[in-house]
């Protein structure tokens, strides 16, 4: 019998608001030390799609809500010429919503969002690398750290943990300031320019805790004073800076899940004429450390199931269903933000991989109303910090760069796609 599974709560939202400049395709990549062999890559691809299942589907279509059904086709690997996140055609793809992509030494994995999120997107990585690295010849070990893909997926890896671990209770949803928006021209031709940016992992941890903050705490002050320094520092704007931040729920609750499980918080601050680089830090390190406890987690949570789980809305058609969640995404996520910062953390390879493996990308896609976003991924000690843009200015990238540079003292190799024309 097929297998189907119902979308999960976070994965309705990007179901429904998805379009060309909103594609809730987001990209992980691994950089190795040879040039990719694509024969070897499909052959991995084939071995390894079958230990993901809730990667293995495509989208169908129901009256009160869309499912995703078992899909049995090939997932073909294709050389990468467009660029990076654009839509996904399910026609071109065989039914998948997951496209493997190759170029030069680059495996990218592009997955729509509706899937699962960034932890999910790794394991997969993870355990294509370790596959096409072993059908290359390689002698290395799985250790322990990679989801084997000769394992049987288990039960708990295609749960939808959203109701299991959260706990209902009498939350309200806040009503958020609109914050300041970065706008510009769009690029010509459309298309997402990325800018990549790799340094020592451990030399901006020991930086960042120098200052008592996180990793993602500093990286997340350096954005905001990038910004305000390119845009407000003039007293011109008066909208708070807001970045938001997703927050991997696995580290809060007891969860194995490889679909969607995380929830987002929006931290920030609001310009003046005094507003130094240490007084954002501190800001940014109180609001990201006290809206990350659980409980303040878990009122997310139920904030964002609350109408799911009302009997009405489940007999409410699926069309209507999307006019609500496209007006609630418009209204209170993407006028609350200014620009998404998503930490995909470490990832941790076996010691026997380390060798094949350069480093890591993450790419998270542009929107209309947040045309510049940034993601960061780390292995193997090599921190990658990655902005995504429609937009010709890179006026807050080069200033994120080179204050990072200048404040941490830290050696950062810049290089990117060159798509579309800049400023």
């Amino acid at each position: 019998m097929d297998r189907w599974f119902k979308i999960d709560n976070a994965g309705k939202i990007f179901r429904s608001v998805s379009n060309k400049s909103n594609t809730s395709i987001f990209r992980v990549a691994m950089i190795m030390t040879e040039p990719v062999q694509k024969d070897l890559l499909q052959e991995a691809v084939d071995i390894v799609i079958k230990r993901f299942p809730t990667l293995a589907v495509r989208l169908q279509q129901g009256v009160f809500w869309d499912f995703l059904d078992q899909n049995d086709k090939r997932l073909l690997v294709k050389v990468e010429e467009e660029y990076p996140c654009h839509p996904l055609k399910a026609e071109e793809n065989n039914g998948y919503l997951i496209r493997v992509l190759y170029y030069n030494c680059r495996i990218s994995v592009e997955i729509f969002h509706s899937l699962t999120d960034g932890t999910g997107a790794i394991e997969f990585i993870k355990t294509l690398g370790y596959q096409y690295l072993r059908l290359c010849g390689k002698d290395i070990e799985d250790e322990g750290l990679v989801l084997h893909p000769e394992e049987l997926p288990n039960r708990y890896e295609m749960e939808d943990s959203f109701p299991k671990y959260y706990q209902p209770v009498q939350a309200k949803r806040q009503n958020e300031q609109r914050a300041f928006h970065i706008e510009g021209t769009l690029l010509e031709p459309f298309g997402t320019n990325t800018t990549h940016g790799v340094m020592s992992a451990s030399g901006l941890n020991a930086i960042a805790k120098s200052s008592n903050a996180t990793i993602t705490e500093y990286l997340t002050a350096v954005l905001i004073h990038s910004i305000y320094s390119q845009n407000m520092k003039y007293g011109i704007y008066s909208k708070p800076i807001k970045v938001t931040i997703p927050v991997n729920l696995r580290r809060i609750f007891p969860s194995k899940t490889l679909r969607n499980f995380f929830t987002i918080v929006n931290v920030g601050v609001k310009p003046s004429e005094e507003l130094s680089f240490e007084k954002i830090l501190t800001s940014v390190s109180a609001e990201l450390k006290e809206k990350t406890k659980k409980n303040n987690l878990n009122n997310v949570m139920a904030s964002n199931i609350k109408l799911e789980k009302m009997l009405v809305a489940r007999f409410v058609p699926v069309f209507i269903k999307n006019i609500f969640m496209r007006y609630g995404f418009e209204n209170f996520g993407e006028n609350a933000k200014t620009i998404t910062l998503s930490n995909l953390g470490n990832t941790r390879l076996p010691s026997s991989m380390h060798k094949y493996v350069r480093q890591m990308e993450a790419i998270i896609y542009p929107t209309r109303k947040s045309p510049v976003n940034c993601g960061v991924c780390t292995v193997n000690d090599s921190l990658t910090v990655t902005f995504s843009r429609t937009i010709i200015d890179t006026g807050v990238i080069r200033s994120f760069f080179s204050f990072l540079a200048l404040e941490s003292g830290l050696e950062i190799k810049v290089y990117s796609n060159k798509w579309g024309k800049s400023l």
